[in-house]
């Protein structure tokens, strides 16, 4: 199994870079869409695409932490935005895509370039629902920030398929399934 990010600092901490065959590249996802639209800020990818691991490792355990405390996950309910609205947290609640998008927000409020952290759509493997993460890209490969997880970890120690990513060009690669 690969690495957690939080291992001792005597191992050399690594994971590969999140490499599938890409099925096609298209537009955004709508609901990510209607939340670009609204704002505006929060969607714009600058910077560079790869952090040096060393220095945002800590950074990114205590955002990662500190926001799934913050956060008390409640799923979306159909009504004025309807289901899947994707949003910042709202009165201390918000269900996995709120908790990425608030990740990255408190990231870049810290200096984090947004564009080495880029939303996904995943499903469990296990559990079978679909489900939103932020993934940072570092020079020691792709580590997902989830709210199902205090730890951050390398993107292939989750049990998710992968569907989806956002690039930092603002378009989404849709994986082939395996």
């Amino acid at each position: 199994m690969a690495a957690s990010i939080g291992e001792g600092a005597a191992r050399d901490v690594r994971c590969l870079p999140l490499r599938l065959d890409v099925w096609r590249v298209e537009a955004q996802p709508s609901q990510y869409a209607d939340f670009c639209a609204r704002e505006p800020q929060a969607c714009a990818l600058s910077g560079e695409a790869v952090i040096e691991f060393a220095a945002a490792k800590s950074l990114l355990e205590r955002i990662n932490r500190t926001v799934n405390v913050e956060i008390a996950f409640t799923p979306d309910f159909p009504g004025d935005r309807g289901e899947e609205c994707w949003e910042f947290p709202a009165k201390g609640a918000g269900d996995c895509e709120d908790f990425a998008l608030e990740k990255r927000r408190r990231l870049v409020a810290e200096g984090v370039p947004s564009a080495a952290l880029t939303m996904a759509i995943v499903h469990h493997e296990v559990q079978f629902f679909p489900h939103a993460i932020l993934l940072a890209e570092t020079t020691r490969g792709t580590w997902v920030l989830d709210n199902l997880l205090d730890e951050v970890v390398c993107w292939d120690a989750v049990p998710y398929r992968y569907e989806r990513r956002e690039r930092p060009d603002g378009m989404w690669e849709r994986y082939k399934v395996r």
